[in-house]
This record gives C-alpha cells, structure tokens and sequence, in this order.
C-alpha cells in the first residue's frame, strides 16, 4: 500500500513543498485577495498533507473491517475513497479554518480562502488515492504472475514425477518382466497388456503441458494404469472405478488419480491373504471425485518426495477455492478432489 511506504514523510513534504511552489507560481493568494504569509499557507500545506495521507493509511488498514460489516459489494479501493472524503473535508477544513480564525479574516476572505483549501485538498486526497490505485494493481499484477510463476513450477514438478513413475528402469524392468511372462502364457493378454502400456505412456506425453484434464480423459488413463497393475499384483491388489458418465465432462489436474494410486501402493501392503482395495467413485452430491484405500501400512515406509499429496494441495489451490480433502482412520485412507467446472 502507498500510504505505508518508508519514505512516506519525504514524499509528504515533497507533495506539500509542490502545491505550495504551484500556488505562488499561480499567483493565487493575490487573486483572491487572501493576505496570508507565505510561511503560514506552506505551514497549513504541510499540516493538511500529512493529515490527509494519514487519514488514508488508518482508512485502508481499517477497511477490511468495513468490508466485512458492508459486504463485498464495494471494491476496497472504492470504499476507502468514499471513507476518505468527509475525512479530506475535516482534516483540511478545520486547520484552514483556524489559521483563518487565527488571522482574523473577514468573512468574504474566510469564504474564499476555505474553498480554495477544501477544493487543494480534495485534489490531493484524489491524486493520492489514484496512485494508490495503481501502486495496488500493479502489486496486484506482480502477485498474480508470481503465482503464475509458482503453478508452472509446481506443474512442472508434477509433469516430471509422473514420467519419471513411468520411465523410470524399475516400472520398466517390473512391466517387461510381466509382459514376459505373458508372452509365455497367453499372447492375446500380452498384446493387451502391451496396448495399455502404450496409452499410459500417450497420456503423459500428450497431457504434460496442461493444468487441467478432462475427467473422462483422466480416468481413461487409470484405467490403463490400472490394467497395467492387476497384471502386475494379481489377486494382491483390487482397483474399483466407478464414476457415472454425467460427471466425465468436469476436469481435474492431470495424473492427480495415478499419484493417489502410487502412494497407496507405497505406504501399504498387499498380499494374496491381505489384498489393498483402491476405490475411485463421486462423492454423493458429484462434487468430489473420491478416492479410497484400505489402510494397510507398511513396517517400513520408502522415503517420501514431498510431492504427492501436498503437490495436489498446492494445483488444485491455484485453479480452484475449494480444497483437497483428506481423511484417515483405523481402516481407510481418504482424499477428495474437486471437481472443476470450466468457465467459457
């Protein structure tokens, strides 16, 4: 805010010393026949500046409560005007007013002489709030492409811990191991094995650019993803993907599913006699889209990469008011993620 900066007392007497030098410069005093010291108008200049840009600062640190009690239907910015106004009005009338008083001035001289301070002080109290408007949009602006700055970064993150799940030798080793095998036992599940390998890799490399997906697209790709993974774990592990079809057209952040999947493969055990269940549905009012796992944790956790849920938490807060939501109890890990509406 401007009317908090460090220097704000050098640019008060900057924007006094300013008026003043106008206001002789203008040959003002004289045309309105107003016999004042030079000393005594640039003394009254100082004073109501200062008054004047104060003003303004208890007023914008204060509008938040204002706005509260109001509202949103007042921008801030316009609402600390208007409050600015009648506070322009006391401050620069009622020490004009005394100086006159002080000076003994006729009443036709104390008419013009306050109509000339109140008419100054408006236009400084308007000059003020307009730069005010504009350092605040322009620090606005700035906000706004360092969190653009952030999602890329965050997305980015995303986009390469998604391929590196995928590309990396040890899901390749694990999935040519299992294609190998089905290459022995049965060609037909091994060329459909094969198939879903390649859109898991198609995804990533088509939607790696986007903030969004579409749900349909999303789920398209878990359930290759998830293809991949009962050839791999067998009766170890039950994937369950129920989502109806008027819910498909919402959108989501691209490989949130898979990423869920992956951290509950990690974090719990799954076994023929301890089979993990991983549910994808809606939540009963088709706002969310839920994802559910057994909890069966592991004695031993692999080390975490911080990128998992938190980078969930952190996309979805950049493109949506609504959270990321996380439930754990004795039985089940839970998290529910938004489903997004695109504004044309």
């Amino acid at each position: 805010m401007l009317f908090s900066i460090r220097l704000r007392y050098v640019y008060m007497l900057g924007l006094a010393g300013y008026t003043f030098v106008n206001v002789l410069l203008m040959e003002v005093l004289p045309f309105y026949n107003l016999p004042v010291e030079k000393s005594y108008v640039l003394a009254l200049f100082v004073v109501s500046v200062v008054l004047v840009w104060e003003g303004n600062r208890f007023i914008h640190q204060s509008v938040a409560d204002v706005s509260r009690i109001i509202g949103p239907r007042v921008h801030p910015l316009l609402l600390a005007f208007l409050l600015s106004l009648p506070l322009t009005l006391v401050v620069v009338g009622g020490p004009a007013l005394l100086l006159a008083r002080y000076l003994g001035m006729p009443p036709t001289q104390l008419h013009m002489g306050m109509k000339l301070m109140l008419a100054l002080g408006f236009r400084i109290n308007l000059f003020l709030n307009t730069i005010n408007a504009a350092y605040y949009l322009l620090q606005e602006l700035r906000l706004s492409q360092v969190e653009a700055e952030q999602l890329k970064k965050i997305s980015v993150q995303a986009q390469f811990q998604s391929l590196k799940n995928q590309v990396n030798p040890h899901f390749l080793f694990n999935n040519l191991n299992v294609l190998s095998a089905l290459l022995f036992q049965d060609v037909n599940k091994a060329g459909e094995f094969l198939q879903q390998l390649s859109k898991v890799y198609r995804y990533v490399l088509q939607n790696q650019e986007k903030e969004v997906v579409a749900v349909a697209a999303e789920l398209e790709f878990m359930e290759s993803y998830a293809h991949l993974l009962r050839a791999r774990f067998r009766d170890s592990l039950r994937i369950e993907i129920a989502v109806p079809a008027s819910l498909r057209s919402r959108y989501t952040v691209p490989a949130a599913l898979q990423m869920l999947l992956e951290n509950a493969l990690k974090h719990n055990i799954s076994s023929r006699n301890r089979p993990l269940l991983i549910e994808v549905f809606a939540s009963p009012d088709h706002e969310q889209l839920v994802v559910r796992n057994t909890l069966q944790p592991k004695p031993a956790v692999e080390p975490s990469t911080n990128l998992g849920l938190e980078n969930i938490k952190r996309r979805y807060g950049f493109i949506s008011p609504q959270p990321v939501e996380v439930e754990r109890d004795a039985h089940r890990f839970t998290v529910r993620l938004p489903l997004l509406h695109l504004t044309p």
